[in-house]
């Protein structure tokens, strides 16, 4: 039994120096071993994964994973499914700033495979990006959705924080889940993976690697 330190997100995480320290070397090569025919190596694996998100799933079968995200691999393994829910606990930045952009489903929720339930969640929850595209891409989605997120949209991220834009509103609603998607487009990686393997050292900290910013304050660009 495997014993992963995080989530099947990690399959959208193009930072494979992670893999290994978050998956374990034998999961890793389980992984491989599975893919041997569209992989010969993790950085095979992962581009793979990358590009085709919603097919990972089906060579997990029978992947027997336990410790503390075994529910979280109980699911994608037998249903193909990942919860739509945000997963990283933006410090928080009081502002009063609402967009008008419906994304109440994580970046992950992108490995989920797209059954009636599935896309009826994503028309509903994430309406906004149906403005953009016209069908969810089952082929490199990343490549896609950075073309087609609004230039100022990813904008304001960069400018502001990814954090000010997860406190800021859509509706009644915070938008933490378009706080991941802005910085997905942005890295490749996924922020909550970041946390765990200390590329961020702390929730309150201001730098990641490469001095590129993730909990950027926003001392001047609070909106009353």
């Amino acid at each position: 039994m495997y014993r992963p330190s995080t989530d099947p997100c990690i399959f959208l995480h193009g930072e494979a120096e992670d893999w290994p320290r978050l998956l374990g070397e034998d999961l890793v090569k389980e992984l491989i071993k599975r893919f041997r025919h569209v992989a010969r190596d993790l950085d095979d694996f992962i581009k793979y994964a990358l590009e085709n998100p919603q097919a990972v799933y089906v060579g997990l079968a029978g992947l027997k994973v336990g410790g503390r995200f075994r529910q979280d691999w109980a699911a994608y393994v037998g249903l193909g499914y990942v919860s739509p829910n945000y997963r990283t606990q933006w410090p928080f930045v009081e502002n009063g700033v609402e967009l008008d952009v419906r994304i109440q489903v994580s970046p992950c929720f992108l490995l989920s495979r797209l059954d009636r339930e599935v896309v009826y969640i994503w028309r509903n929850r994430a309406a906004t990006i149906f403005k953009w595209v016209s069908q969810l891409p089952r082929h490199k989605p990343l490549e896609v959705f950075r073309r087609a997120f609004p230039l100022e949209l990813r904008e304001l991220a960069r400018s502001r924080g990814y954090a000010w834009v997860a406190w800021t509103r859509w509706r009644d609603r915070r938008n933490k889940h378009l706080a991941e998607w802005l910085y997905w487009l942005d890295t490749g990686r996924l922020p909550h993976i970041d946390y765990l393997v200390s590329r961020c050292g702390a929730s309150s900290c201001t730098k990641i690697g490469g001095a590129e910013s993730l909990y950027k304050s926003a001392e001047g660009y609070v909106v009353n």
